[in-house]
C-alpha cells in the first residue's frame, strides 16, 4: 500500500481527466482520488455522458468496487440510482453496460482495470466477493444497524455493504444525528477510506468536511477529536484489514470553527482550498 496519507482534499477541487488510466473507457472522464503506484489500485470519481453504452460482452481482470453518487448507469439489466452499490470482482462479465441519462460514479479499482472482450472463464470470477447490487436509498430505515464498531459513539449508525471473507476488509455506510462529536484523538490499524457523501465533519487539526471530501488515513496516524452540528453520512472501507479505532484518553474540546489545515500529499497541494460553508439564511 503506496497510496500517501490524505485527510482531506475536497473532491470539487480535483481536475477531470479524459478517460480511465488502465484501457476501455476512453469516452468516460475521471478525477483521481488517490493512486498506489505499485499495485495500479485506486479510487476515482468516474464520470459517464449521457447515452453510454457497451453493448458486447466484457470483463474487466480486477475488482471494481462503486457507489453511484448521480445519475443512472446499468449493467446486466440492473439499474443503480444514486447510493446504489456494487462489488465486481475481477472476471465479471458484464453483457451490456449504459447509461441513458449520464451518471457520476465513486468507483475503486483493485489494480490498473484493463478490458477484456468476451465472457470470462466460469473459474476467473470468486463468487465470495462479489456483491452484485445494493439499493442503499431503497432500504430505507430497514438497512441500517446499530455501530457495531464503536457502540459507546450514541447516535451513530451502520449500513453494511461488503465484508471480505478472506482479509476482513469491509465497506459500509457509516452516519450520525446531528450535534454528534467525540472529544478525543483517533486512529486505526488499517487504512481507512472516507468520502462524505452529506452534513458537515469538523477535525481540529484538519479543518471542515463538506460533502465531496475525500481522505486516504493510513494506519497508526492520529487526528481529531471531531464533531458535527448537523450530522452526516460517510461512504468508508477499509484496506488491509478488519475495521477497528484506536482512540486516546486525553479530552479535547472540539473546534466547530476549525482551520483548514489538511494533511495532504505534494501531488494535491495545489487542490487545498475551502469549500465555503453555506448559510441557512
Amino acid at each position: 500500500m503506496t497510496r500517501p496519507h490524505t485527510v482531506f482534499v475536497q473532491a470539487q477541487e480535483l481536475p477531470w481527466s479524459t478517460g480511465l488510466y488502465g484501457s476501455g473507457r476512453s469516452d468516460v472522464a475521471a478525477k483521481t482520488l488517490s493512486f498506489d503506484a505499485a499495485s495500479g489500485a485506486a479510487t476515482m470519481i468516474v464520470r459517464y455522458p449521457a447515452g453510454w453504452r457497451r453493448d458486447a460482452a466484457h470483463h474487466l481482470d480486477v475488482h471494481e468496487e462503486f457507489l453511484v453518487l448521480d445519475g443512472e448507469l446499468a449493467i446486466n439489466g440492473r439499474t443503480y440510482t444514486p447510493y446504489c452499490y456494487a462489488n465486481l470482482p475481477a472476471g465479471y462479465t458484464r453483457s451490456s453496460a449504459s447509461s441513458a441519462r449520464g451518471a457520476v460514479v465513486l468507483t475503486m479499482f483493485s489494480g490498473e482495470p484493463h478490458t477484456k472482450e468476451g465472457a470470462a472463464a466460469t473459474d476467473r470470477l470468486d463468487p465470495k466477493l462479489l456483491v452484485e447490487h445494493i439499493d442503499c436509498a431503497g432500504k430505507g430505515l430497514e438497512g441500517w444497524t446499530e455501530n457495531p464498531y464503536t457502540r459507546y459513539l450514541a447516535g451513530t449508525g451502520v449500513q453494511p455493504l461488503r465484508q471480505d471473507p478472506y482479509t476482513g476488509e469491509i465497506s459500509i455506510l457509516y452516519a450520525a444525528l446531528p450535534f454528534r462529536y467525540m472529544e478525543k484523538q483517533w486512529s486505526h490499524p488499517t487504512v481507512q477510506e472516507m468520502y462524505l457523501l452529506s452534513g458537515e465533519y469538523v477535525i481540529n487539526d484538519v479543518g471542515i468536511l463538506r460533502p465531496g471530501a475525500y481522505c486516504w488515513w493510513r494506519e497508526n496516524l492520529f487526528h481529531g477529536p471531531y464533531g458535527s452540528h448537523s450530522g452526516f453520512m460517510f461512504f468508508i472501507r477499509t484496506d488491509g484489514g478488519k475495521l477497528a479505532n484506536i482512540i486516546k484518553d486525553d479530552i479535547i474540546p472540539v473546534d466547530y470553527a476549525a482551520l483548514h489545515n489538511p494533511s495532504l500529499p505534494v501531488d494535491l497541494v495545489p487542490y487545498n482550498a475551502e469549500l465555503p460553508r453555506t448559510k441557512n439564511y
